[in-house]
């Protein structure tokens, strides 16, 4: 009887020590899941979606930067954002220090002024261990105060032999192939118009689409007569912000 008596009275400690624990605590008590856990408290933030002016300042607050308490158990982790939405995914303009900790750690984050994206620009900063991501951070920044959407005036209209094809030189007999460049620092799309009847202009072919040019080539002209057509390039957030590219083609 004195065993069952003493069982029950550590059965009973134990469930009021692991209540506490999750009252009392800002994260989830080790042994609650076997699974990797992340949970921010404390002092800092919670936040997982932070808006960022131009300026690089965090939106609702005003501040310079943005500090977590994170309680994990992760026994190492790594902070790793992720620009693969932005315009540019290549350009880096989030910091944190540190970036990398083992178990329960601070960290704080800055981001750079925006001054290379037309667009409000998009990023995430993961958490990351093991090569798992066990939490992520949704960045939103507004765009820079200038957009650059521009293809020279003299590259707006450009005209093609009847075989599609170059007629002389050391490339005679190949493919003729136009590139247009764009000084730009916005997302865009090139769309090749319908024709007068609004039927599809399927002649001219564009290709190569990068974020800074696309190459325009067109098929052999049998129509016995001159042909024209346009590609519309334009901003995919501002249709209105648009440039047209007259394509003129010769008669066989």
């Amino acid at each position: 009887m004195k065993k069952s008596l003493k069982y029950f009275a550590i059965l009973a400690l134990s469930v009021i020590a692991f209540a506490a624990c999750k009252e009392e605590t800002p994260y989830i008590c080790e042994g609650e899941s076997g699974d990797i856990y992340v949970k921010f408290g404390g002092t800092g933030t919670t936040d997982t979606r932070l808006l960022v002016t131009t300026d690089g300042y965090i939106g609702e607050t005003y501040a310079v930067s943005v500090t977590y308490d994170m309680y994990t158990n992760a026994d190492e982790w790594q902070i790793v954002p992720d620009y693969s939405e932005c315009y540019d995914p290549e350009y880096e303009w989030i910091t944190s220090w540190p970036s990398e900790g083992n178990y329960d750690g601070r960290f704080t984050l800055n981001f750079q002024a925006n001054s290379r994206q037309g667009d409000t620009r998009y990023a995430k900063v993961n958490i990351v261990s093991h090569g798992q991501v066990i939490q992520t951070i949704d960045i939103e920044q507004d765009k820079a105060p200038n957009t650059q959407f521009y293809i020279q005036p003299f590259l707006q209209v450009q005209s093609f032999t009847a075989s599609g094809k170059y007629e002389d030189g050391e490339n005679a007999g190949k493919e003729l192939v136009k590139t247009i460049p764009l000084d730009s620092n916005v997302a865009w799309s090139a769309r090749i118009d319908d024709d007068a009847n609004g039927d599809p202009v399927e002649w001219i072919k564009v290709s190569n689409v990068t974020k800074a040019k696309f190459d325009i080539s067109v098929e052999a002209n049998t129509t016995g007569e001159e042909r024209q057509g346009t590609i519309t390039v334009y901003q995919n957030t501002n249709g209105n912000n648009n440039i047209v590219v007259t394509v003129k083609q010769a008669a066989m």
